[in-house]
């Protein structure tokens, strides 16, 4: 992994294909931060990644370690179900359907997931053009399907200020369905309230408007600007929480570092570092002086683990 994709995943920015972005396919809201998470730490080279349950919550809010095993079977479920159509942004009657996600292994903290390879070089080339580039601290807030969604859709277009589609295409993007036919449905059940929370809680500022030809809405047009004041408000919450993080990195450190850990091996392990993955979780790292081994536990708990 270069070192500007690695500087870059630290903070959290995602650069996804404007192709992916076009790719009709309905998540929930939890599924479809599970992916932003898997294509925020995959290279686009290498289908097979790991990612820690902590850091699953630390980028887009989804605390895997607490949900109960049934719903954090049904995410990982509907993603190894979900077939997604690509079309090609330029002839949209050009398509591929692709498999998101092939199989998933869960064990102790720890999330395998193997991305189906087809979908690599999408990834891949998000690295160098045809992109759009994005913090996915963004999403963590957004809580309705519809409002992650418009946020992509717009931050395609963040830079030109205003992006027109189609209604019907609009409705496909959003996998509408037969809901919402009526404008007045359209905007109180998925504009308004996308609107309100992008406006809130992300980087931009979203408008819209609802253009007519003859008697009948044919377009949608989405006007997009900086959201100046929330930017400069997450950034100053991000320096307050590094730096208690950072606080209790040093007093776990001070507390277990190079003390003896219990193994299962009869071997003598010493923990060589912690890392604090938010304020309940931490990152163990152990050694007996010929590997090292990566443990995720519960910050109350580690106490537990020692001799």
């Amino acid at each position: 992994m270069n070192l500007q994709l690695q500087k870059e995943q630290n903070k959290g920015i995602v650069r996804l294909h404007n192709n992916l972005i076009e790719a009709i396919f309905s998540l929930s809201v939890d599924a479809k931060k599970l992916l932003l998470a898997i294509w925020l730490h995959s290279d686009g080279k290498k289908n097979e990644l790991e990612i820690y349950q902590g850091k699953i919550f630390d980028k887009v809010g989804i605390d895997f370690a607490h949900l109960n095993t049934k719903h954090r079977e049904e995410i990982v479920e509907e993603l190894m179900a979900k077939i997604i159509t690509i079309r090609e942004v330029e002839n949209p009657q050009n398509w591929q359907k692709l498999q998101l996600i092939r199989d998933t292994d869960y064990k102790n903290g720890l999330l395998k997931v193997n991305i189906s390879p087809k979908l690599l070089p999408y990834i891949l080339e998000a690295r160098e053009r045809l992109f759009t580039r994005f913090n996915i601290q963004y999403i963590k807030p957004l809580t309705s399907i519809y409002a992650v969604r418009i946020y992509l859709l717009a931050k395609q277009f963040d830079d030109t200020g205003w992006r027109e589609i189609n209604i019907d295409e609009f409705r496909k993007m959003l996998e509408l369905g037969n809901k919402y036919y009526r404008v007045f449905d359209l905007k109180k059940r998925v504009l308004e309230p996308a609107k309100r929370q992008i406006n809130e809680r992300t980087d931009i500022n979203i408008d819209y408007e609802l253009i007519k030809e003859g008697r009948k809405y044919k377009k949608i047009r989405l006007k997009i600007s900086k959201n100046k004041q929330r930017v400069k408000r997450k950034e100053n919450k991000k320096l307050i929480e590094q730096n208690k993080y950072t606080e209790l990195e040093t007093k776990l450190n001070t507390k277990y570092k190079n003390k003896a850990v219990k193994g299962k091996d009869g071997l003598m392990w010493y923990v060589k570092s912690i890392k604090a993955l938010n304020d309940k979780e931490a990152e163990v790292k152990i050694t007996n002086l010929q590997k090292e081994v990566k443990l995720v536990k519960k910050i109350d708990d580690l106490k537990d683990i020692f001799r």
